[in-house]
């Protein structure tokens, strides 16, 4: 009977609030009491959820800087490639510019593996040997002139005398007379041009050029620049130093030629990739 009652009250309250809005100020009271306990209630999921987050992203944001890092690190070595392979192209192109003018030499390229700047032994040690067809005497150069000859070889290197060497001599003459003499190396990175008598219209700033006299060096290659003319007493001759035009100590690939047909001739070698790495 109680139940029965107290079910027909709570129809009747659910029918008045319903329509009349009669329990209304009655539930905005109770919810404004509960609301700080359900606020209270929930910290503690909340305070979970904000640790559990709070730990996902920093260890996401560790992977990702981590991640970063390595990209990073990674594109700057592949930049380090790139200006080496720039560095490489440019050599390689004023090599090969070098080449485009050759028309009576066979050529090939080389690596220099050692440079001796020794005052009494000034040589480089190429990658290239009897394997390669290379022989004693050829003519080694870079993009700017002749360096030396090579004097020695093994199955798979060669030594080249550098024209700074004391014991290196080559036939040259003045570009601009034609006046010949013999050039000289000092081993101290310069060389002396020797036989010009002191009535020679020799100026500083000439250019020095292989005569191809003796027939191991061919004509017509840029060697030196005088730099410094002295007229000393009894000598029939000037005392003439001159600058090699070759990058003797920072060239890092060279060009060994050899005489030939007269025509062009790219020695297989050149196209080789181990050649031009």
């Amino acid at each position: 009977m109680h139940f029965v009652i107290a079910f027909i009250l709570a129809i009747a309250l659910m029918a008045a609030d319903h329509y009349g809005q009669l329990m209304g100020s009655f539930r905005s009271l109770l919810l404004t009491t509960i609301n700080p306990i359900e606020r209270i209630a929930s910290l503690p999921k909340q305070l979970y959820l904000f640790t559990t987050t709070d730990f996902t992203n920093i260890d996401t944001l560790k992977l990702e800087n981590q991640q970063l890092k390595t990209e990073l690190l990674l594109t700057k070595a592949k930049q380090q490639q790139f200006s080496n392979l720039q560095l490489e192209v440019s050599r390689l192109e004023s090599l090969l510019g070098t080449a485009g003018q050759i028309n009576t030499q066979s050529l090939q390229i080389a690596t220099v593996t050692y440079y001796s700047n020794n005052p009494l032994s000034q040589y480089l040690t190429l990658d290239k040997g009897q394997l390669k067809n290379v022989a004693e005497q050829q003519t080694v150069i870079d993009s700017k002139g002749i360096m030396g000859q090579i004097i020695s070889t093994t199955p798979t290197s060669s030594r080249t005398l550098l024209i700074t060497d004391p014991d290196h001599q080559i036939p040259v003459r003045i570009q601009r007379t034609g006046q010949r003499g013999i050039l000289s190396g000092t081993g101290h990175d310069t060389t002396e041009l020797s036989f010009i008598p002191k009535n020679s219209l020799v100026e500083v700033g000439d250019l020095l050029e292989s005569s191809g006299l003796g027939g191991v060096f061919p004509a017509g290659y840029p060697v030196a620049v005088i730099t410094q003319i002295e007229n000393k007493g009894g000598n029939p001759y000037l005392d003439i130093t001159a600058t090699p035009v070759a990058d003797l100590s920072r060239s890092h690939k060279v060009l060994i030629l050899s005489q030939a047909t007269p025509y062009l001739n790219f020695d297989e070698n050149l196209t080789e990739p181990s050649d031009v790495e």
